[in-house]
């Protein structure tokens, strides 16, 4: 007799990573009567793997390697189970494993590095794909590929969401492994323009400029840290493009540094400082301890912290006359006046930087 019909249309109806799923069509008379022999071949090297046998027109084949190619050749057998029709060959990998670990390396203002594990006997022929959506409306925005277990991501927009998925792919460039996913942002911008708006005795008003797209998502973190010592003061978090902060020490150096942090709360971009002095407080209980003919000494007192710091300038006006005094200490001589001649003497405690005043305190009198 002649043997069975070769089976046509074999293809894989699923493949797994270690399993495929293969289906076919045989159209003889007698085919209620056929079993079927799939021969494996590892297409790598041609070498036999196994023969499996099946009575339907579909066999589940199983222990195979991931992403690996394989050569699955179908032959129908007549009811003697000897006689064969021509085998039908199908070609295909297995799919690759998913990644494992995937891990972000780093993380820029546009740009993310991830990398991941793959412990596949093929890995060595395996590519990978990267695809990239926006998190903020699920867009796609592009795939990256990469020949090794890491890949850069550019031209990302600042401080916004991303979910990225990788997927091992086997050597036929086709065949992917099932996707492993992560969710991430990217830093803000450095904010720009850092000033102090105002500065008080116990208090500064900072502002900065943001350009960023994804800006009104933004928060701020403001890390304030004693110029004195470096210790850390507090961190204050402000939702606008400034920040009053309060509870200063008067005539003290601060750092201020501010971060803009994205909406997860967590993503942060590169710090921008700012250092200043609060003011000193205004000198109190100025008096005049003596009043010469054509001098006067003056004596003040203060009770900042950092008083030790200060310098004091003192300024003398009567009429069109203008000129400053500088003392070191809590009292001054101011000499050279006109006898009989009223003035106005202004004294303001100065910080150690030379140039951060506290309020001016006035007292009026002749010489």
């Amino acid at each position: 007799s002649t043997g069975p019909s070769p089976v046509h249309d074999p293809k894989a109806e699923s493949i797994g990573v270690t399993s495929v799923t293969l289906k076919w069509v045989v159209n003889d008379s007698a085919s209620d009567t056929y079993t079927y022999r799939i021969e494996v071949v590892n297409g790598t090297d041609g070498t036999p793997v196994e023969n499996v046998t099946s009575s339907k027109t579909r066999a589940e084949i199983t222990g195979l390697i991931p992403g690996t190619p394989y050569n699955f050749t179908v032959f129908a057998v007549a009811a003697d189970h000897v006689t064969e029709g021509e085998g039908s060959p199908i070609h295909l990998y297995t799919r690759p494993s998913p990644v494992l670990d995937l891990e972000v390396e780093s993380i820029g203002v546009t740009s993310v590095t991830l990398k991941w594990v793959v412990n596949d006997s093929a890995s060595d022929t395996y590519t990978y794909r990267v695809e990239v959506v926006n998190g903020t409306d699920g867009t796609p925005v592009k795939n990256v590929t990469s020949n090794g277990n890491r890949a850069e991501i550019t031209d990302l927009i600042p401080g916004t969401p991303y979910n990225f998925t990788v997927f091992a792919v086997a050597a036929d460039h086709v065949t992917e492994g099932k996707g492993v996913s992560k969710d991430l942002y990217t830093r803000p911008s450095p904010v720009h323009d850092l000033k102090a708006e105002s500065i008080g005795v116990t208090s500064v008003t900072l502002k900065w400029v943001m350009d960023d797209s994804a800006s009104d998502t933004y928060t701020y973190r403001i890390q304030v840290v004693s110029g004195t010592d470096d210790t850390p003061v507090k961190n204050v978090t402000s939702s606008e493009t400034r920040a009053e902060i309060t509870g200063l020490i008067p005539g003290t150096p601060y750092n201020f540094t501010v971060f803009a942090v994205a909406a997860d709360h967590v993503t942060e971009g590169e710090r921008v400082s700012l250092f200043l002095y609060t003011r000193p407080s205004p000198v109190h209980d100025l008096k005049a301890e003596s009043i010469g003919v054509t001098s006067v000494t003056l004596k003040w007192v203060v009770n900042d912290s950092a008083s030790d710091t200060y310098t004091y300038r003192i300024q003398v006006v009567s009429g069109t006359f203008v000129k400053n005094v500088t003392s070191n200490e809590t009292r001054a001589e101011i000499t050279g006046l006109i006898p009989g001649t009223p003035y106005n003497f202004t004294v303001f405690a100065v910080a150690a930087d030379h140039e951060t005043e506290g309020e001016g305190v006035s007292i009026f009198l002749y010489t």
